[in-house]
């Protein structure tokens, strides 16, 4: 894929990609198949050098308790932090937990989370800088600008890199990406493998109480490469789509076209797959004009937004939000575990998105370096986990990934919050759907 087509579909990507390892079924939906990966062969280089200054031990397991004689294992980040307030928290409180009794006996050493200010080449530029400088093992990495250039030169130099896995550098067999809901677009990005994921279509059957393919529904995409790609799903997921359009994502002022589409078509539901200012705008006009059902988005889930912004909260009040984090509304043990670890460290027990993309992306690290039998270098993390490993998350967390098949789909697991008197409701809890064969 061009590097121009993968800049494109980012932000879409990001809005039409959920959660990898089924764990429901409506009779409608079928797991995911296994795809069987080769663990990567072992080498010497530059991954023999990170493991001497990481510090392979030899120890065979987690062992629980510290050892300030073992050197540390150190781990970067690289995020767009202005879209992901709150990330580096989310990290920090998970290793804190952690380093409390240590993994065979060494401390994780986080040495920041940098931000690329929305620049590809600075993504690439303090990638590099952790690697070859810091000489990490590991990176947690969220950004829309991190591209091929970024996690290619990550994966040949064999360094694990976890995060939301909307990026193309998150998929397919030779990916070096964790992300902790797996593979988010694989249909997108023609991943080998690649299945349809039930929590994008699914929710909206259960909201309006019919069987999904009784459901009738109008989709309103961006008009752009990701918006395209976007349709392309649901138009497989979906076989009740009365009427779409795609909307210019600029110069836009008046809605009253699609507002009128809604109207003439009746639909059960009214689907937005677009950017967030547009998704704010659009359905405040659409419930406006006074339709009555789901109107819904992948974007304006944002803690603490309603509390910052009463505009914002009054023009998205009624509509709904499809959620790939768990939401605090769900008051799960997952949250009250979170919100204890950001207490842990000083920070406020408040849990934003970036806070849960930074804590989730951190535990699945963890989990991972936790399941390696030997000295922890990049080769036995990535035999380790390419021969078959599952995550498993606290309750009310995330759903179950697993990998190699993590790398070719998503856990297909969602929630749906409304907003109702300036405040985020649980509509529908955060649950997984499973994979639908396209």
């Amino acid at each position: 894929m061009k590097r121009s087509k993968v800049a494109k579909l980012l932000g879409g990507l990001a809005i039409v990609g959920v959660l990898a390892s089924a764990c429901g079924d409506d009779g409608k939906t079928k797991a995911a198949t296994t795809t069987t990966t080769k663990a990567a062969s072992t080498g010497s280089g530059a991954a023999t050098t990170r493991a001497a200054a990481t510090g392979g031990t030899g120890a065979t397991a987690a062992t629980a308790v510290c050892d300030t004689s073992k050197p540390s294992i150190k781990v970067g980040g690289v995020a767009q932090v202005a879209n992901f307030g709150g990330m580096e928290d989310g990290i920090k409180a998970r290793i804190e937990r952690e380093n409390k009794t240590c993994i065979q006996g060494r401390k994780i050493e986080f040495v920041g989370l940098k931000d690329d200010g929305s620049d590809a080449q600075k993504n690439l530029d303090l990638n590099k800088a952790a690697v070859e400088t810091d000489k990490v093992f590991a990176m947690l990495n969220t950004s829309a600008v991190m591209l091929p250039q970024t996690t290619n030169y990550l994966a040949d130099k064999k360094v694990p890199f976890f995060g939301w896995g909307f990026m193309p550098g998150f998929c397919g067999k030779d990916s070096w990406g964790y992300g902790y809901n797996g593979c988010l677009s694989g249909i997108a990005f023609g991943t080998p493998g690649a299945q349809l994921n039930g929590s994008l279509s699914l929710p909206i059957a259960e909201l309006v109480k019919k069987s999904i393919d009784d459901v009738k529904i109008v989709i309103l995409s961006g008009d752009d490469d990701s918006g395209k790609a976007g349709f392309a799903q649901y138009q497989k997921l979906f076989k009740g789509i009365v009427g779409n359009a795609f909307i210019p994502l600029k110069g836009v002022t008046d809605y009253t076209q699609y507002v009128t589409l809604v109207k003439d078509k009746a639909p059960d539901a009214v689907m937005l797959s677009v950017d967030f200012s547009t998704a704010v705008k659009l359905k405040a006009s659409i419930i406006a004009g006074g339709y009555k059902g789901i109107v819904y988005d992948y974007t304006t889930y944002v803690p603490g937004l309603l509390d910052s912004s009463k505009d914002t909260a009054a023009a998205l009040e009624g509509g709904y939000s499809n959620s790939q984090i768990p939401p605090d509304e769900d008051g799960k043990p997952a949250t009250a575990q979170i919100k204890a670890d950001l207490k842990a460290i000083g920070k406020p027990e408040f849990v934003t998105q970036g806070g849960s993309v930074g804590y989730w992306s951190t535990d699945l690290m963890i989990q991972m370096l936790k399941s390696i039998k030997g000295d922890i270098t990049a080769d036995s993390f990535r035999t380790t986990t390419e021969a078959g490993f599952t995550y498993k998350s606290l309750e009310g967390g995330i759903g179950p990934i697993s990998y190699p098949e993590g790398h070719f789909n998503p856990s297909p697991c969602a929630a749906m919050v409304q907003v109702k008197g300036g405040k985020y409701v649980s509509a529908a809890p955060f649950k997984c759907y499973g994979l639908i064969k396209p």
